[in-house]
């Protein structure tokens, strides 16, 4: 029996730590889910224009008011990686997803709830500027993987309530 560790294809790398950035119901936790998603010099475009991890930040915690919930479905992914011979160490993804969010706001006795659609572009590399765990891990393998440039058209909207 072997007890390698077996990294994610980079498409569903892409789409858990997504799901971690869209599911982060606190700042601690959303700088936790995009610290170990972006390279700290992450090129970021959002809608045609070029933004700072900070803009990138403020952008996130501004479509997440107040987040209880969120659900997040991706309709599609493509991967190419960088070497076919280690498809999953780094490489190019784009997704297609759709995540709704549900707020703390009730009306009618109904979450209030905010809907972002968005096709997203990511190159995957190795940062090799993280610090090696304190001790070496288990068998060997830390995941260096982070982006180094996400291109996102992104469009925010409420969800409307049937009454």
């Amino acid at each position: 029996m072997t007890t390698d560790i077996v990294l994610p294809s980079l498409s569903q790398w892409t789409k858990n730590h997504l799901t971690a950035i869209f599911q982060a119901t606190t700042a601690s936790a959303l700088d936790t889910a995009l610290d170990a998603f972006l390279f700290k010099d992450a090129v970021i475009t959002v809608n045609g224009r070029t933004i700072s991890r900070t803009e990138f930040t403020n952008l996130l915690s501004g479509e997440k008011f107040d987040e209880t919930h969120a659900s997040v479905s991706f309709a599609g992914a493509v991967e190419v990686p960088t070497d076919p011979k280690s498809p999953v160490l780094a490489g190019s993804v784009g997704v297609f997803l759709t995540a709704v969010v549900d707020e703390a706001i009730i009306i009618r006795d109904v979450p209030v709830q905010e809907q972002t659609t968005a096709s997203i572009n990511v190159v995957i590399e190795q940062d090799d500027s993280l610090p090696p765990p304190p001790r070496p891990p288990i068998h060997g393998f830390t995941d260096h993987r982070r982006v180094k440039v996400l291109n996102e058209v992104v469009l925010l909207g409420r969800v409307s309530q049937s009454v």
